[in-house]
């Protein structure tokens, strides 16, 4: 047999990993602060979705570093100080501390403690309450219904102004020529509308509204997870399977790389429990 030499052998450069792939996709959009990023699994279907779907990205404009108070922040370690001292169960964090904010939630933990914002039983110090106070925009903008756009652009809707206060919110009308782009604005128009019922405790006509969404094509996760909510306070378990079930089915069929269908799919285990008692 005959033998080579190891020597003149050239090593196969390794193709660069999903992670990796992922990262230099964020250096060449410009982002001067690299996202947090998911495992390499969840790297790939979001370097396989992004043309089609930019909000599988992290918004360019989340990793802006904010001053304040001497305080240089990003948008989620604000999220995460307001998060973290408005509940009392902390021990099972959002996934879109990463999928939306680019943030390791337990590190922005550690950060906000080293900055003096947080004490080291995670409650507000001085300082943190301010930094809270002059953040209203930005939970406001946390809480409201986004529509992330090609460019990466963010479009906020809310029936809540940023002071908290609830907005009365008129019906949207339906576009005479349902196009695209027109249909897009009647849909967030619409789920604001719906958001407003829920809260205001018009339950008959919120689940009137909603449903009547669903029939018109409205895909967007709020409008299910709504109905989901009324019918579960009306103890109405298979109502709140089937709408469930539907929402994934709409998440699906849009490809949508959020956490919806994650969060509809737990729901569905916890309803069947519910039923099945």
């Amino acid at each position: 047999m005959e033998t080579v030499d190891s020597k003149t052998i050239k090593p196969t450069p390794l193709e660069a990993s999903n992670r990796e792939k992922l990262k230099r996709l964020y250096k060449n959009k410009g982002f001067k602060t690299i996202p947090q990023l998911p495992s390499e699994q969840e790297a790939e279907r979001i370097v396989v979705t992004y043309r089609n779907f930019p909000a599988s990205l992290v918004p360019k404009e989340y990793m802006d570093p904010i001053e304040l108070d001497g305080n240089s922040l990003l948008r989620g370690d604000i999220v995460a100080l307001w998060w973290t001292t408005s509940r009392k169960n902390i021990s099972n964090p959002p996934q879109y501390f990463l999928y939306e904010y680019g943030v390791d939630y337990y590190g922005s933990l550690s950060k906000l403690k080293s900055l003096g914002l947080l004490t080291s039983d995670d409650k507000l110090t001085e300082s943190g309450e301010t930094v809270v106070q002059k953040s209203k925009k930005i939970i406001w903008q946390h809480k409201a219904a986004k529509t992330i756009k090609s460019d990466g652009t963010v479009k906020y809707s809310s029936s809540r102004g940023v002071s908290g206060k609830l907005l009365v919110v008129n019906k949207a009308k339906y576009p005479k020529t349902p196009r695209k782009d027109y249909l897009e604005s009647y849909f967030v128009k619409s789920n604001q509308r719906i958001q407003y019922l829920w809260e205001s405790k018009q339950y008959e006509l919120c689940e009137k509204e909603a449903l009547e969404q669903v029939d018109l094509g409205n895909k967007f996760p709020a409008v299910y997870s709504i109905l989901a909510m009324l019918y579960r306070k009306q103890k109405r378990y298979q109502d709140e399977l089937d709408i469930l079930k539907k929402g994934v089915e709409a998440q699906i069929s849009i490809q949508n790389p959020g956490v919806a269908i994650r969060d509809f799919r737990k729901r569905i285990i916890r309803v069947e429990e519910l039923i099945n008692k």
